[in-house]
């Protein structure tokens, strides 16, 4: 029995040793993996917001979802009316002061009336529907092409300097945490790489909307 408690423990304590082994392998083999890289930190978000493109295709939608809301309002509008051309007839088809000849046109009037009410409040509800749709991939679809055109830019700048690693220091975890808890400021190039991106326009301030004014985009920037 003691011999066998002996073979237990020997085994246990070998086991033991090779898990060490390996973390101490694989803690050494990360150390080689981190001297070799030079590490970089941007603010993906902060670069995106003031991007001067961004700016032009944020009032590129901002036109279209104006043109998109007066077109919805006229079919509100009309919708309003049959509403109303929908009570006024109904309520004429009960009124006991006509003839039963002009009830029964006035019911017939009301049917045809609440025919064309459900097909303008269907047409209503589908074009806000489309309208939103298509505001939404349009968005993701420039957004896309902004950020793709953003990590162009960082990996071009990053190649020629040997940074191998660049994080993104406004993400945040699956646990809302930052995705960077801690950087020295000399890894930050996200000034570096805003000047980069927004180089085509220097010092010019990309359109922006003003109260009672929509930004018109500018062809240079095309």
């Amino acid at each position: 029995m003691k011999n066998c408690d002996r073979k237990k423990t020997k085994g246990t304590t070998m086991r033991k040793a090779t898990v060490s082994a390996i973390i101490i392998s694989l803690f050494i083999a990360m150390g080689g993996f981190c001297a070799d890289q030079k590490i970089a930190v941007v603010d993906m978000e902060k670069l995106f917001q003031n991007y001067y493109k961004t700016k032009i295709s944020d009032a590129d939608l901002k036109k279209q979802a104006e043109i998109f809301k007066d077109y919805f309002t006229k079919l509100n509008d009309s919708l309003l009316k049959l509403q109303d051309e929908f009570k006024e007839v109904r309520d004429a088809s009960q009124n006991i002061a006509l003839s039963e000849t002009e009830r029964e046109n006035k019911r017939i009037s009301a049917q045809d009336k609440y025919r064309q009410l459900k097909e303008k409040e269907n047409e209503v509800k589908q074009y806000n529907s489309e309208k939103q749709t298509q505001l939404k991939e349009k968005y993701e679809e420039l957004r896309n092409s902004l950020l793709k055109e953003i990590t162009e830019t960082i990996r071009k700048y990053c190649q020629p300097q040997g940074i191998t690693l660049v994080l993104d220091s406004s993400g945040k975890t699956l646990n809302n945490i930052p995705s960077v808890i801690y950087r020295v400021p000399d890894l930050d190039i996200t000034d570096v790489i805003m000047k980069e991106i927004n180089k085509p326009v220097g010092d010019k301030k990309a359109p922006e909307d003003t109260k009672g004014q929509k930004a018109e985009p500018k062809s240079q920037n095309k």
